[in-house]
């Protein structure tokens, strides 16, 4: 009886105190601050209590509103997860307005960390005056990208502009770079994304009709480019190719799937290859998920071959599980690497040039290859996103006849 009573004493004492640190985290905004070797990231969380004083929050990625749910405290620690990474914001309060700690990925080893300062109170990712805009970014940009090992690869900017502000996106063809939101002031202009692993600055200025600016996040991209309404991406269905289709791997209760299951009999199959940590994966997914509830009695399938960056098995798939739990995944996902080492090429017979996750396999009745699409052109690349959403319902309905 004495231990019982001991132990819902602590157990009182723990809560109690967990709430009043709780409750030392203001609502309302807050704007962050990442400092990467190459660039200071700016981002904004709305902090905010629900009925049952649990702390919540929303993470603005310029037009992205990312929910954080799974709000935890450690001790003096506030632990925010970044949707389904593993990757993690830790926080302690250095002051009533003020958090400090780091951006830590735990599918690392060593984890990473990455510095983080938050102030209360500061709405915008760029505050402060901006000067008028003597620029038009709007429109669609041919660019040249050239990496820190300078080599070169095609892009295309998507931008819009409104007075001061800006956002857009950038498209290579390995995927896009998502989200990107900022200012423009006289011919210089600077946007950011940070999405836990989109984090970058996009820093420039246009001179004469030409870009050119810098994507910095730890490493540096350099890009160059002018506007260009038919700028477009070399050919995607035109890089990646695999003659046949053949494969067995286990889903995540531990059971083989291949092409024989009677899931898939006389039926077309989209084989999405991708993984967790993938932001671009992860908006293939949420078009994919409703998509297939909406068409699936047509009589088509889809089946997800995740490639992970865990440090072992175990870990991938609960990373995995979790996944499907937050998105309500319907169709299979199949564990076909655990770690950064497993490579589809090695895991795949007959798969070649493969160069970007997602990539997207087409297979009709006899589950014969049609069509691979390498990358992919996200919700924020607008027109691009719209012509790929085109393009695979059109595939889709060429399958079903």
């Amino acid at each position: 009886m004495m231990k019982k009573t001991l132990m819902c004493l602590a157990l009182m004492l723990f809560f109690s105190t967990l709430s009043v640190f709780a409750k030392s985290i203001n609502a309302g905004p807050w704007r962050f601050e990442l400092r990467m070797t190459n660039a200071v990231v700016p981002f904004i969380i709305e902090f905010e209590y629900d009925k049952n004083k649990h702390l919540t929050g929303i993470l603005k990625n310029g037009k992205e509103k990312i929910p954080l749910n799974d709000i935890a405290y450690i001790d003096k620690d506030i632990i925010i997860p970044l949707g389904a990474f593993e990757i993690a914001l830790e926080l302690q309060q250095q002051e009533e307005n003020i958090l400090i700690g780091n951006l830590v990925r735990r599918n690392k080893n060593p984890m990473v960390k990455t510095n983080i300062i938050g102030i209360q109170g500061i709405k915008e990712r760029y505050p402060g005056r901006k000067t008028k805009p003597t620029i038009d970014l709007n429109g669609t940009w041919s660019l040249e990208l050239t990496d820190d090992n300078d080599i070169k690869s095609k892009g295309v900017g998507t931008f819009k502009q409104k007075n001061n502000k800006l956002s857009g996106s950038i498209l290579t063809p390995t995927g896009d770079y998502r989200y990107l939101s900022g200012y423009v002031s006289g011919d210089q202009f600077e946007a950011a994304s940070f999405d836990g692993v989109y984090n970058y600055i996009f820093k420039g200025a246009v001179k004469n009709g030409t870009l050119e600016a810098s994507i910095l996040s730890n490493l540096t991209t350099k890009v160059k480019g002018i506007k260009d309404p038919k700028a477009e991406l070399p050919d995607p269905y035109a890089q990646t190719q695999i003659k046949e289709m053949k494969f067995i791997f286990p889903d995540l209760s531990g059971q083989n799937v291949s092409l024989n299951h009677l899931k898939f009999q006389n039926k077309p199959v989209i084989i999405q290859i991708f993984g967790s940590w993938c932001p671009n994966c992860l908006d293939e997914m949420n078009y994919l998920v409703p998509w297939y509830n909406a068409n699936h009695k047509r009589g088509i399938e889809i089946v997800a071959l995740a490639f992970e960056r865990s440090l072992g098995a175990k870990e991938a798939t609960v990373q995995l599980l979790k996944l499907r739990n937050r998105l309500k995944v319907p169709y299979p996902i199949l564990q076909v690497g655990s770690t950064s080492e497993d490579k589809p090429v090695d895991k795949l017979p007959g798969l070649t040039n493969f160069i970007s996750f997602p990539t997207t396999i087409f297979l009709n009745k006899k589950h014969q290859v049609v069509k691979v699409h390498a990358g992919f052109t996200g919700p924020s690349t607008g027109d691009f996103f719209e012509k790929w959403k085109q393009e695979f319902n059109e595939t889709v309905n060429e399958l079903l006849d």
